[in-house]
């Protein structure tokens, strides 16, 4: 009986062992791809950097755009609805720009048109920033004025 249980307590012990090795594998395999094809990247171009450089500093204000329009909303009123809902859809077309530029930013595999394309994203997505921080300017004053008139 021992010799059996025995057996049988080895063959699942080189079963585990086998699938352990496996993985180990894998998981080797799967890291060395990666490891490579970050090596097979080419340096980015700087002016991809200087695009994503103005993308990044003024994609963490959609969270203020949010919070403003959601602050607009709070202080609405029937008097006050109409210059409300003017400073929201500001603060939305602020929102979809960014949006709508992220959607169709991609550049081209052909190196030959890259740079002309990236000059006009970053006039573009400077468009986008100058919308975004106009728009929540306007409605941090709105915010202001119409808290001044509530008290």
């Amino acid at each position: 009986m021992d010799i059996i249980f025995n057996l049988q307590y080895w063959y699942i012990c080189s079963k585990y062992l086998n699938m352990r090795i496996t993985l180990f594998l894998l998981i080797s395999f799967f890291c060395s791809c990666n490891e490579k094809q970050k090596a097979a990247e080419p340096a980015q171009n700087p002016l991809y950097e200087e695009v994503m450089a103005i993308h990044d500093q003024v994609m963490p204000e959609m969270t203020t755009i949010h919070n403003l329009k959601k602050d607009l909303k709070a202080l609405e009123k029937p008097e006050t609805k109409d210059i409300i809902l003017a400073q929201v859809k500001g603060l939305n077309d602020a929102d979809e720009a960014m949006m709508t530029w992220m959607a169709a930013f991609k550049v081209p595999e052909d190196k030959t048109q890259e740079e002309a394309y990236l000059l006009l994203e970053k006039e573009k997505i400077k468009q986008v920033s100058d919308l975004m921080y106009a728009s929540m300017e306007s409605a941090k004053k709105m915010i202001d004025s119409l808290q001044i008139q509530n008290k």
